[in-house]
């Protein structure tokens, strides 16, 4: 079990010490599972506590994933067992999910994250919860949960909820596939460096003198690297904003967003990534869709305690409502693309949303986080 997040520490020039975590299952292009969970949660409370650990470095091992995302499978199967819940791994995967996101979140030593390949999910609640946040040209982003009948969660509400608007409503409804440049444009990653150079920021850090504030001193040696970097894919957001924003703004204005984001939809044609987006929200979970809206503005308002509180109820009810199972079932178990959601598109009445909002405990497993 221990071989799937590995742990060491590299000397710094002072005799201090890196502490290094490493994803290592390149197999599931290191998905999150609830062993990975329960290995990293002490180990970073062990080294927020030891004063010989500067900061901390996320890697992943292989080259096609940063972690693409949760442990879904083992979830289903829970559900399947458990059709009303609780649901005891569910119950307990997302409560620990949460809790690592929102210790790295909150680390008082900076943590540093190089984020190539896919990061979704879970995957990509561990990259934006680090404070310093690297990309690359091989760095691609989703919040594909609308497709499974889940919502963009593990701390993805706080981001969605802190970025313009039109971009936050359009990647969680869409699900939309979005590269470095994308992300640095809606803050989820912060540099763009080159893949090639993971080794020389590595010996950087190492041989870096870490003296006075280290969050401000690792913010200008990663500049270092980002202004000899170059050739990233152009930004797709960018190309569609003003068609990005249309859509969304004109439907956010509506009594009904989801249906008139639906009708929108049309005007997202003549480009295959816009059309891809398009289809992926037609197709979606309409409760997914009806959820986001309804997230997104609650935590406007929300403190990060209040919001990773959030997620979890709504994580723990969707677990025991229908179309999570009924999505995963239909894209990941047994493959006929054909999900029999609940509702229409548009259409999901407001008490439906509200009771994934109604907290099934008389106390939410997550309020003690401060």
């Amino acid at each position: 079990m221990s071989d799937v997040v590995l742990f060491e520490t590299k000397s710094l020039k002072d005799g201090r010490k890196l502490g290094v975590v490493t994803l290592n299952a390149p197999k599931t292009l290191n998905s999150l599972s609830l062993d990975m969970i329960d290995l990293m949660l002490p180990q970073l409370i062990k080294w927020q506590d030891d004063p010989q650990i500067v900061l901390v470095l996320f890697l992943s091992a292989g080259d096609r994933a940063f972690s693409a995302g949760g442990d879904i499978q083992n979830l289903y199967h829970d559900m399947v067992e458990h059709p009303e819940g609780p649901c005891p791994y569910s119950d307990a995967f997302f409560e620990r999910e949460y809790r690592l996101d929102y210790l790295i979140q909150t680390y008082d030593k900076p943590t540093v994250v190089w984020g190539q390949g896919i990061a979704m999910g879970g995957g990509l609640g561990v990259l934006t919860a680090c404070s310093h946040k690297i990309g690359t040209e091989t760095t691609r982003i989703a919040m594909p949960e609308i497709t499974i009948g889940l919502f963009p969660d593990a701390g993805a509400t706080y981001a969605l909820s802190r970025m313009p608007e039109h971009y936050a409503y359009f990647l969680a409804w869409t699900g939309a596939n979005v590269n470095g440049e994308d992300a640095r444009r809606v803050g989820l990653i912060d540099y763009l460096i080159n893949n090639d150079q993971q080794e020389a920021v590595i010996d950087a850090i190492t041989s870096h003198a870490w003296e006075g504030d280290a969050a401000t001193a690792l913010d200008q040696l990663l500049d270092t690297f980002v202004q000899t970097s170059s050739d990233f894919p152009p930004s797709q957001l960018a190309m569609h904003d003003q068609i990005i924003s249309e859509t969304v703004t004109i439907a956010l204005a509506s009594d009904n967003p989801v249906g008139i984001f639906l009708e929108q939809c049309e005007k997202l044609g003549g480009d295959k990534w816009l059309e891809r987006a398009a289809a992926t929200f037609k197709s979606g979970t309409p409760t997914t869709a009806a959820i986001i809206y309804e997230q997104i503005q609650r935590a406007k308002s929300m403190t990060r305690e209040q919001i990773f509180a959030m997620e979890l109820t709504l994580a723990i009810q969707c677990s025991r409502h229908a179309d999570f199972r009924e999505g995963i079932r239909a894209l990941l178990i047994e493959k006929d693309n054909t999900p029999n959601w609940q509702y229409k598109m548009g259409a999901v009445p407001n008490e439906w949303v509200a009771a994934h909002f109604a907290e099934p405990w008389p106390i939410n497993p997550l309020s003690d986080l401060n």
